[in-house]
């Protein structure tokens, strides 16, 4: 079967998707981009290929997001 692997990145202070060493984004959150990209990834398994969805962040960036998110909710 063949296989398909998506990531999702933390690239510049934006989320994006990864698929074969391109990023397409960006997204707004990282539950938009997991959203995006486990969307594709099903779809990909209905045509027929494996797919895997790996979520690359670091503890600080999310931190960072976080603490973003919370800034503009409070204006």
């Amino acid at each position: 079967m063949p296989q398909v692997s998506y990531t999702v990145d933390f690239i510049e202070g934006v989320w994006k998707v990864g698929l074969n060493g391109k990023h397409f984004g960006p997204y707004s959150s990282l539950e938009t981009a997991v959203a995006a990209a486990s969307k594709a990834a099903h779809k990909a398994e209905a045509q027929g290929y494996e797919a895997t969805l790996t979520i690359n962040t670091l503890p600080d960036e999310r931190a960072e997001t976080a603490g973003a998110e919370r800034g503009r909710d409070a204006a």
